[in-house]
């Protein structure tokens, strides 16, 4: 077995050996490199029958769902709002708010809060599913998964993962959906 002066070495050997050859060869084009692409970061959560991947990066909180105070006079899909280290989040059924049929209104015990610079909304979930990392390659158009009558502005694509959909949410646009910002007008 070799010892750690002698790995550090051979190392140094073979990085002196790789820097020579680098020289000869000339210029290097680095077009013709092809970049790695960048891993992003997705929670994998489900409300009702809908499967959402939410970049990481886009959130604030996940986790178990703070009591929710009710209000009267909002629309089905506002359920109220938490408290949140101080903050007061409003928490919203996304499937009501895409007015999605099926089984209705979430009622799970789980949350995530969206957030895109000083805006935030808590989303309620049934579950959250995991976490997992992808490229931009990766993800397929929103037409390869399904027909559904889904309002595809606020998706940018889908994720295939365990054979299951996964649509990916575009947090910019949905916390600057007009409907979302005044829904009274909608």
């Amino acid at each position: 077995m070799s010892s750690l002066p002698d790995l550090y070495t051979l190392i140094q050997n073979i990085d002196a050996e790789l820097l020579e050859v680098m020289r000869s060869s000339g210029p290097v084009d680095k077009r013709s490199i092809p970049e790695q692409e960048k891993l992003t970061k997705y929670i994998l959560v489900a409300t009702g029958n809908l499967h959402l991947a939410i970049a990481i990066d886009d959130l604030s909180e996940v986790g178990p769902l703070p009591v929710i105070t009710f209000l009267p006079n909002l629309p089905e899909w506002i359920q109220g709002i938490v408290n949140v280290r101080s903050e007061i989040i409003s928490v919203i059924d996304f499937a009501g708010f895409l007015k999605l049929s099926g089984p209705g209104v979430c009622d799970g015990n789980r949350f995530v809060v969206l957030q895109h610079r000083k805006q935030k909304v808590g989303v309620r979930l049934d579950r959250i599913v995991g976490t997992v990392s992808r490229t931009k390659t990766d993800a397929k158009p929103i037409d390869f998964f399904d027909s559904n009558p889904l309002d595809t502005s606020l998706f940018t694509a889908g994720l295939l993962v365990d054979n299951k959909a996964y649509y990916i949410l575009n947090v910019r646009r949905f916390l600057l959906a007009p409907s979302l910002i005044d829904f009274r007008s909608h």
